[in-house]
């Protein structure tokens, strides 16, 4: 997945430990509009685990070169309708990243296929 950084940030982008900050708060912006791409697979805590909402950017991460790390969470909660009962908790995920000198940046997100 691809997403441009919005036209006021300064072209060249600036490559490196310095931009965490504002990539920080510009993902974390952006993030509603992507928040169907971020939910990750749930079945490892349950099939009937589903997203509650409150997706979080938690921090940004440097790596080497143009790659970074962005570091997310969000509630998830399984209803179980016929005890009546309810359970929830909160996901932490990760996902890597590239920014390119435009303010492209391209999410690279595993995915598991059986």
């Amino acid at each position: 997945m691809k997403i441009l950084l919005p036209a006021e940030i300064k072209r060249p982008v600036s490559i490196g430990a310095d931009s965490v900050s504002m990539l920080q708060q510009e993902i974390a912006e952006l993030l509603p509009s992507m928040e169907k791409e971020f939910i990750q697979d749930m079945s490892h805590i349950s099939d009937a685990a589903v997203y509650e909402g409150d997706m979080q950017v938690d921090q940004v991460v440097y790596l080497k070169d143009n790659l970074y790390r962005c570091d997310y969470s969000y509630n998830w909660v399984i209803a179980w309708t016929c005890s009546g009962t309810q359970e929830a908790g909160r996901i932490q995920e990760k996902v890597r990243f590239s920014l390119s000198e435009d303010g492209e940046i391209e999410f690279k997100f595993l995915k598991l296929e059986l």
